[in-house]
């Protein structure tokens, strides 16, 4: 009896102490996202070694959230954390993090995942910056996700943060990288050469935009941005700019205005009545409680309504 008992405690320990190699799967590592856009970037790097949560789900305005209990709890137990950066989250994220008590995902732990270090930056301010300019992003423009380019650059970052947590699998994460990029490139293309053909000359002023979204999708699809509605970023136009710039879109024969569906309805509107230019109020992100859920789905998307538009007669014409 008492070597049945001995053998049996000798089993539980070699179990108890098998490593994973061994053939006990390691449990994924959890993954939290600013945007789901990212959400979507880390699952093709990670596939089924990650589990990721975003913390947005695509409506809101990322500039303005806050730190809310959810969002603490789900960085406190997270692996990873991956954020846009350039300021982005600058106004709510910091205050997550340090909240969270996680040491992983502080700025220089192995869990802090900063995409916008690895891209291309466009509208970097060029002399000193401070707030009688607005929201000024003092590392340049940080919607740049919308860019299929730069969300290439930017997911290198996510790759090079998985290889760090799992040496092991750092060739998995790379190769699937790789694949990421090829599909981001074949999603850019497809798109592009529909609007190509619709868009005889790439040196004549296209649209106008209200704050800043869609600036690096504007520049991966050769689309000729005029201005912005917003004088200043982050601070809504007065009636005299919102007339101005309404009035030059018209006589410049602009196309079309976007907007983001968070930007306000009611300054849009009176730009649409004043320049009788279409405005096209889009999703900036992927929509995680729908229609629009993957990243192809809102490239599509965009290029669709602008594809409309292109295709109906100009405005006064």
């Amino acid at each position: 009896m008492i070597s049945k008992i001995l053998k049996a405690a000798a089993l539980v320990m070699i179990f108890l102490l098998a490593p994973a190699s061994a053939g006990f799967a390691e449990k994924p590592l959890s993954m939290v996202v600013t945007i789901p856009d990212f959400g979507w970037a880390a699952q093709k790097i990670g596939g089924e070694y990650v589990q990721v949560r975003s913390l947005l789900d695509g409506s809101e305005d990322p500039h303005f959230l806050d730190a809310t209990p959810k969002f603490i709890s789900w960085v406190a137990d997270a692996d990873i954390v991956c954020f846009g950066g350039l300021d982005l989250e600058v106004g709510w994220l910091p205050k997550v993090l340090a909240k969270s008590g996680n040491a992983k995902v502080q700025q220089g732990g192995k869990g802090y995942c900063e995409m916008g270090k690895e891209i291309e930056v466009l509208e970097r301010p060029t002399g000193p910056v401070d707030r009688s300019l607005g929201d000024v992003h003092p590392f340049g423009n940080p919607h740049f996700w919308l860019s299929p380019k730069r969300l290439a650059q930017g997911s290198k970052r996510i790759a090079m943060v998985l290889a760090d947590e799992r040496p092991d699998l750092a060739e998995t994460f790379f190769k699937n990288y790789e694949a990421l990029q090829k599909e981001l490139d074949q999603i850019l293309k497809e798109n592009k050469d529909r609007l190509d053909r619709l868009i005889p000359d790439k040196n004549k002023p296209l649209f106008v935009e209200y704050h800043g979204e869609f600036t690096y999708f504007a520049a991966d699809y050769g689309l000729n941005e005029y201005s912005k509605i917003e004088e200043k970023p982050g601070v809504p136009p007065s009636a005299g700019r919102l007339a101005k710039v309404a009035l030059d879109s018209r006589s410049h024969g602009i196309r079309f205005a976007l907007a983001a569906t968070f930007d306000p309805r009611h300054l849009l509107k009176r730009f649409e009545e004043l320049s009788g230019v279409p405005v096209l109020i889009v999703p900036a992100a992927i929509q995680t409680k729908g229609p629009i859920t993957t990243y192809p789905q809102l490239q599509k998307y965009l290029v669709d309504q602008i594809e409309s538009v292109l295709k109906s007669p100009a405005a006064g014409k």
